[in-house]
This record gives structure tokens, C-alpha cells and sequence, in this order.
């Protein structure tokens, strides 16, 4: 797995009243750290950073609710290979010997392939699991 499929680092939004969370999942991830927990911060793009959060959040939520897989990191890659987000992987003979799984990164899938992606995943996500994947967010 790339350093780059890894779940997102908290996400914040600079305002008037100083940074705040970009999202519920952002808030969640930040209180996991002691206070005084210093950050480095880059200005980024915005593919949908609410949209993100709440990708992470759901396959957290199902790791959690399961134990089905050992992390959100690993449901991610399950996912991508699941829907067939994987290119081959060649030997020196020009064989194909494994799988490897596309990122999904911000700067590796625009936002209209994430949303996309998005969606095909946690309908599979939520077949997988018995369960709308996303139902969390009505409760």
C-alpha cells in the first residue's frame, strides 16, 4: 500500500475564528492526539474534503462493526480490488504476476472518478456488509 492510500490526516479549514475541523471524521481523528500535538499543515486543492471524510469514516464504522477486516486502510484496498481499481504488475519476461491496486489519492483520481468510485464502493461495501454502509449518517 502507497504512503498516499493510507487514511487522510485530519483536515482542517482556516476561518475568521482561526482552524477548524473540515469535517465530523477530521474532529474524530484530531482528538485522538494529546493536546499540544503540533501538525504540519499544506494548503491543498479541494477535490470534496467533506466527501473524503466521509469515505474514511464509513469503512472505519464497517472495520469496526465487523472485525471483518484489520484496518479501514485494509477495506480500502479490498475495495479497489473488489471494483477492479488495479493495474497489472510485470515481470522482467513481460508477464503479468500480480495485481496492484490504483490510489485514489487526491492528486491520482479527480473528483468526478472519486465520486464515481465513491459510489460503487459502498454499494459494495454495503452488500459485503449486510447493511447500508452509509446509515450511520442518518442516525
Amino acid at each position: 500500500m502507497t504512503k498516499r492510500d493510507k487514511a487522510p490526516p485530519p483536515i482542517c479549514i482556516l476561518t475568521q475564528r482561526g482552524l477548524s475541523p473540515a469535517t465530523a471524521y477530521d474532529a474524530e481523528e484530531l482528538a485522538r492526539h494529546a493536546p499540544g500535538t503540533e501538525f504540519d499543515m499544506v494548503a491543498r486543492t479541494k477535490r470534496s474534503n467533506p466527501q473524503q471524510g466521509t469515505y474514511w469514516k464509513a469503512l472505519t464504522r464497517a472495520v469496526e462493526a465487523t472485525g471483518r477486516w484489520e484496518s479501514r486502510d485494509a477495506l480500502h484496498t479490498a475495495l479497489k480490488i473488489e471494483l477492479g481499481y488495479v493495474e497489472p504488475i510485470f515481470n522482467l519476461k513481460g508477464k503479468v504476476v500480480g495485481m496492484k491496486p490504483d490510489s485514489t489519492a487526491f492528486n491520482a483520481m479527480p473528483h468526478k472518478d472519486f465520486c464515481e468510485y465513491m459510489d460503487k464502493a459502498m454499494a459494495a461495501l454495503s452488500e459485503a456488509i449486510g447493511y447500508d454502509a452509509l446509515e450511520w449518517m442518518n442516525a
